[in-house]
């Protein structure tokens, strides 16, 4: 077993982390590494097989690197010249709105309040004060709001050097990729070579495929919503729709939170209640074609998961993670299967024998 060179800068990188916790550094500044570090690994896991392709075609490998971050600044810098003026001009629209709402806020409520009367049944709105009610809503979410938004922007501007430094580490693993899967793969021992080589490559080729395809998934969704919402008259079109494509991103409940949020903005903006039904007409719709053409064709080749199993594991990890266990359910879930068939098969085929430590 060749453990030198890998297990080497393990133990360093390990010993460098412990230092600097000794000197003063508190968990959270190594959490911020460490969620630096996995954002780089994850982008550079994605954009690699371009790299590769680019490098078959007869270019180096620094320059493969360098052309891809080329084009991946170009369309961002395209993409923030011909779109952020219409989302400055939307998001101004939306706080022009709530402006105009806040200054005649009563005479909307009342007005809402007597649609709700006259379209729910029975007494669903007797003896409900419902100005009372979403002053004490809207002052909860306000503050709420704003402390949250004091966070960010704080976060933001402590965390501005890893923004710099980000595409540096990206880079380095990039170059040295090859160099890092060869040192694994030569850790690996002889005995368990094969079977966990193989093992190696069906999880990044599932893992890869699920990620690259909930990208094309989340890109057609939040199309679709955008240009749905656009032809039902919402305003706010190009701020929703691509929120929607985002949520979708979160198993079973992030499209219902989308197309509530759609629903909200419509009712804002319209004030009546039967209005909702555009939104919500154009979420189905981007459900339905996602169920039957996105995910299929995308990413249902490459995690092959029972849906019930998908709505559990989607619970459990939003229990105990909250939004990262969220995000994370399938991939893990469908990584634990691959690795659980693969130790399986090797049972089965006697190349694989799991001993005890004491024997």
């Amino acid at each position: 077993m060749r453990l030198g060179p890998f297990i080497g800068r393990l133990f360093v990188i390990i010993a460098i982390l412990a230092a600097l916790y000794g000197l003063g550094w508190s968990l959270t500044n190594i959490g911020t590494i460490i969620r630096v570090l996995g954002i780089a690994c994850l982008a550079a896991y994605l954009v690699n097989p371009i790299v590769n392709r680019l490098q078959g075609r007869g270019m180096s490998r620094s320059m493969a690197i360098a052309s891809v971050f080329l084009g991946i600044f170009s369309v961002l810098a395209v993409t923030i010249y011909l779109v952020l003026p219409v989302v400055q001009a939307q998001i101004a629209q939306i706080g022009g709105q709530l402006e105009g709402f806040g200054s005649s806020k009563d005479e909307h409520i009342a007005r809402l309040q007597v649609v709700l009367e006259e379209k729910l049944p029975g007494d669903m709105m007797k003896d409900f004060d419902l100005r009372a009610s979403l002053e004490q809503k809207l002052e909860t979410v306000s503050k709420t709001a704003i402390s949250v938004a004091t966070a960010l922007l704080l976060t933001v501007a402590s965390n501005l050097i890893y923004v710099f430094l980000t595409p540096m580490i990206i880079f380095i693993l990039l170059q040295d990729g090859p160099l890092f899967h060869h040192q694994l793969v030569m850790a690996i021992p002889n005995r368990y070579f094969e079977v966990i080589y193989r093992l190696i490559h069906r999880v990044d080729e599932q893992l890869g495929g699920y990620i690259r395809g909930v990208l094309v998934v989340t890109t057609c969704v939040g199309t679709v919503s955008t240009l749905g919402l656009w032809i039902v008259g919402l305003k706010y079109f190009f701020v929703v729709g691509p929120l929607m494509g985002l949520l979708n991103i979160i198993p079973i409940f992030g499209p219902m939170i989308g197309m509530g949020l759609a629903a909200v903005v419509m009712l804002f903006q319209t004030g009546d209640p039967g209005s909702i039904g555009g939104p919500v007409i154009v979420g189905i719709t981007a459900q339905v074609l996602d169920n039957i053409a996105f995910t299929p064709v995308a990413v249902s080749k490459s995690v092959d998961l029972h849906p019930l199993l998908v709505l559990l594991m989607t619970l459990i990890g939003g229990e105990l993670f909250g939004l990262v266990g969220l995000l994370l359910a399938v991939p893990v879930t469908a990584t634990v299967k691959v690795v659980w068939q693969a130790i399986g098969e090797a049972r089965q085929s006697k190349r694989f024998a799991v001993t005890s430590p004491l024997t």
